[in-house]
């Protein structure tokens, strides 16, 4: 059943008038919004810690009414990011063009011009799969890092719309050949850094509270030795973005491994912050973050 709504869905967005496919993914949200009690209840926590900190770093005001206003508007972006997926076949060099500013791709370009590749380190924030395809379609080689589903045919979906667009995909897990490879190829390794997905994870204080985040981003830039820099893709409005690059993080090599990886992720975590601090309302993050939310 849920492969065949996938199927559904993959039709509907290649064939609905955006204008249709946008009110639909809106009426879902909506509809999930008031259905879905449990999650709605992460979503609520986790943008609280995240609200608050940021209205102890900047002049913003903390209230319920907006907590509430913003967990509505991270339902209505998450129902645009759907949509927006189920629509990557139309995406072409045209729609990039169209669409989409490009905010310092000579980060990215400084990152790559040792050919040793880059590891870029993004979130679930405004809309990470057409980040990549984005990427791949302005002519950069780009590897996807991503968790394997548990459906394998709706696993299928995901990874032809990933490699029709020029994505290589490289599940966790995987052979670390894989990562060698596209390396040597002087690839883009995207990797989504705000949450745990397989592995332990590293201590942090992250919005102002402790939590674990993966080490996997810097681990593979330090052993590696490749370019380090964080990349998003935030949504303007309806149909129009922004693909933005910080400049590369400096590579830690103190000989200490432990400390170096803790020094990276730290770097890392500032990036991440910055950019779900301005735009919380597209932060798609769906687990809780911290344990004995207040």
């Amino acid at each position: 059943m849920e492969y065949l709504l996938y199927r559904f869905f993959c039709f509907l967005g290649i064939h609905l008038p955006e204008w249709l496919a946008y009110f639909i993914g809106n009426v879902i949200a909506e509809l999930r919004y008031y259905c879905s009690p449990g999650l709605r209840k992460i979503i609520t926590e986790n943008l609280r810690q995240v609200l608050l900190y940021k209205s102890k770093c900047e002049n913003y005001t903390f209230n319920e009414k907006i907590l509430k206003k913003t967990v509505k508007q991270v339902y209505k972006n998450f129902g645009m990011y759907m949509v927006e997926f189920f629509q990557i076949p139309r995406w072409n060099k045209e729609w990039v063009k169209e669409r989409v500013e490009i905010v310092n791709i000579h980060y990215l370009q400084q990152a790559l011009s040792q050919s040793r590749g880059a590891v870029v380190l993004t979130a679930h924030l405004g809309n990470w799969e057409l980040a990549g395809v984005v990427t791949s379609l302005l002519g950069y080689n780009l590897s996807a890092v991503a968790l394997p589903f548990k459906n394998e045919k709706i696993a299928k979906i995901f990874i032809r719309r990933r490699q029709a667009k020029g994505i290589n995909v490289i599940l966790t897990g995987s052979n670390p050949k894989e990562y060698f490879k596209a390396f040597k190829r002087n690839n883009v390794i995207a990797i989504l850094g705000d949450r745990l997905f397989t592995e332990k994870g590293i201590q942090v204080k992250f919005m102002g509270k402790d939590t674990f985040l993966p080490r996997g981003p810097a681990t593979l830039a330090m052993k590696w030795k490749t370019g380090y820099l964080a990349g998003f893709l935030i949504r303007k409005k309806k149909g129009k973005y922004m693909l933005i690059f910080d400049e590369p993080m400096e590579i830690s090599e103190s000989g200490d491994d432990q400390k170096d990886i803790l020094a990276m992720v730290e770097k890392g975590k500032q990036y991440l912050e910055k950019y779900i601090l301005k735009y919380p309302e597209q932060w798609l993050n769906f687990s809780r973050m911290w344990q004995n939310n207040s």
